[in-house]
């Protein structure tokens, strides 16, 4: 394929997983309004955020089934086109259980986005090549952070809480568009045949499983921290709401830095000697965090400092874990992608499920858990067995 399809390939993929989080994350200033709107508390409309993550984690391994069975290209045009379907019934929806149910639709074409970007990606590049272009669209992934809240909430002074939906309606009507006519070109795998077992083939694939843990336990280090963390900072630190959201520009900065210095360095030191630097590196700073807190613990900076340097590690491993993952996989096609993506929804929900159940009110029994999370990441780095042997026999 020409390098100009190769780089807009790239770009369509970081704009599915761009537009699939602002589906998450714009609509949320607006919350209050749309509560008032449709006559329900903010409490019951707050619960349209898990409801749209509940609809992205479902039909994940559904997503790569149907990758498989049709192709990509047509799968993800299918969402994008659900995505907008949902979003535009949401602008002009009247009441709250609608609402919420189009919410869930939302989600379930945001899955697909998602899942089929990153299949579109592991399809066309590997090994050094495919984790720097995996790390682009984890500089999409925080880039929607960094602005969707931004966005939405100027939207919604200026125009009102529809039009944010609208927005939402003709960008991924466009981009379908654009990967209708712009990926004309591409072709088309042949997979192997569509099958369930697939998913149970790789998943007892120790490699992959391996690879696929050490992205999802980075995952759950930052829904643990953020699952617990506002509570904490607004009643042992005292801090305001507002503190606590300017708190998330640095968290996403960290995360951008992260994901730069994987597309600048990868190819030239490599995804094994990038990944183990970043998971020592996670211990070292899961650890400062544990060791600050037990001797100041009434400032907050020794909580978050250490905190901004774990998910820039997380930034650094996580496009590695994936691109590892998909390389190590036994069965080719979107498998892989989507059943990564399974896993680290499972091991991130647990892990905020955990912290909520626990109740963690104490900043020093949030490090502890970073700390346990952190260890484990390092462990599944460290052992590589194929590696230990590559290395046996080279000697």
């Amino acid at each position: 394929m020409p390098h100009s399809h190769m780089r807009l390939l790239t770009v369509i993929a970081c704009m599915a997983v761009f537009l699939a989080q602002l589906g998450m994350m714009m609509y949320l200033p607006a919350l209050p309004s749309i509560a008032q709107s449709l006559s329900a508390t903010q409490s019951l409309t707050s619960l349209s955020l898990p409801v749209y993550l509940g609809g992205m984690a479902v039909p994940m391994l559904l997503w790569g089934k149907w990758g498989a069975t049709w192709g990509i290209k047509p799968v993800l045009i299918g969402s994008l086109l659900m995505f907008s379907l949902g979003s535009a019934l949401l602008a002009v929806c009247e009441q709250i259980e609608t609402f919420m149910s189009l919410r869930f639709v939302q989600g379930l074409g945001a899955s697909g986005m998602s899942v089929m970007a990153r299949s579109l990606v592991a399809q066309h590049f590997k090994g050094d090549q495919l984790a720097k272009v995996l790390s682009w669209l984890s500089i999409a992934f925080v880039v929607s952070l960094g602005i969707g809240q931004y966005a939405g909430a100027i939207l919604m002074s200026t125009f009102g809480w529809p039009v944010i939906f609208w927005c939402l309606t003709l960008a991924a009507t466009l981009l379908a568009g654009l990967v209708h006519c712009g990926l004309s070109n591409v072709r088309q795998t042949p997979y192997a045949a569509v099958c369930w077992g697939h998913y149970l083939t790789i998943v007892r694939h120790a490699p992959f499983l391996r690879c696929a843990l050490i992205g999802g336990l980075g995952y759950a280090i930052i829904i643990g921290f953020n699952t617990a963390a506002p509570s904490i900072f607004q009643t042992t630190y005292r801090w305001s709401a507002s503190d606590y959201g300017v708190l998330g520009w640095a968290m996403s900065l960290a995360y951008l830095l992260g994901s730069l210095t994987v597309n600048r360095h990868v190819l030239i030191r490599g995804q094994s000697q990038l990944s183990a630097i970043a998971t020592g590196l996670m211990v070292v700073a899961s650890l400062v965090m544990l060791l600050a807190v037990i001797t100041s613990p009434t400032c907050a900076a020794l909580l978050w400092l250490p905190y901004c340097l774990i998910v820039f590690c997380q930034a650094i491993s996580y496009p590695i874990s994936l691109s590892q993952a998909s390389d190590h996989s036994p069965v080719s096609g979107p498998y892989s992608m989507a059943l990564c993506g399974f896993i680290h929804q499972l091991v991130a929900a647990f892990a905020g499920v955990t912290v909520s159940l626990l109740n963690v009110q104490n900043p020093l029994y949030l490090a502890a858990i970073c700390l346990l999370l952190a260890a484990g990441v390092r462990g599944l780095s460290a052992f590589n067995p194929s590696e230990r042997r590559a290395n046996h026999r080279s000697r």
